[in-house]
């Protein structure tokens, strides 16, 4: 999956004046978690849902809609969004469509990370999202703000038992080595997402391989790179 690739499917949305957002397994990698990326998953506002999946279709030569296929625990939750197949020479992947209030980035446009946050962050960037883009890159990709992407995966756990959406979580508590301070001003007080989000907390350092060099969590090794990672434009 390729950032040429990625930007022309995002170009056919923003000509047509639909605001979108990265989100799925690349805002994980950006947001320091490792994790193989299987599908583009991109976001638009609800009521822009249906146009954007017919501009889509529309791109016959490169992109294909494609029905549902068999799902399992881990792609349940894409069971009734679009999802379309695009392809060029040898390059073939699936994009799936949610909306912002599913992801609970509603709305949308005020939970992107801007372009100016991007600016002077080239040393800060995840080692995971490095590895798929370069800095310049990512300063034009539309990403989700770390704390409604977060709170997003906690609320649909909490109240739709997603189990992909609270090991999403973990990985973000993990990936970015939160605090319950942190929890503590970005979530309703006494809330069950709250409760949710500081029990993963507690937890971190038993996922800590005994065999790991990591002393911060699972996926940061050292406070150098805890002090890095807490730089990425749109965590706060």
């Amino acid at each position: 999956m390729e950032f040429p690739n990625i930007h022309l499917l995002l170009s056919f949305l923003k000509d047509a004046s639909i605001p979108v957002c990265v989100v799925g397994e690349l805002a994980l990698n950006y947001y320091n978690v490792p994790r193989v990326v299987h599908d583009l998953e991109l976001c638009v506002p609800a009521n822009d849902l249906s146009r954007a999946s017919s501009i889509l279709e529309a791109q016959r030569d490169v992109v294909e809609k494609v029905g549902d296929n068999e799902y399992n625990i881990y792609t349940e939750y894409k069971r009734g969004f679009p999802r379309f197949r695009f392809h060029v020479l040898m390059i073939s992947f699936c994009v799936v469509l949610f909306t912002d209030e599913y992801c609970g980035l509603n709305p949308l446009q005020q939970n992107l990370v801007s372009k100016q946050e991007h600016e002077g962050a080239r040393d800060y960037y995840s080692k995971e999202i490095l590895d798929c883009f370069c800095a310049g890159q990512l300063a034009t990709l539309p990403l989700p703000r770390f704390a409604p992407f977060f709170i997003g995966f906690c609320r649909s756990y909490v109240k739709k038992q997603e189990t992909t959406s609270a090991i999403a979580a973990e990985m973000l508590v993990d990936g970015m080595d939160l605090k319950e301070e942190w929890c503590w001003t970005h979530f309703e007080s006494e809330s069950e997402e709250l409760s949710f989000a500081l029990g993963l907390i507690g937890s971190k350092q038993s996922r800590i391989s005994d065999f790991s060099p990591n002393t911060v969590t699972c996926f940061i090794v050292d406070d150098q790179e805890r002090q890095r990672v807490k730089k990425i434009p749109g965590f706060c």
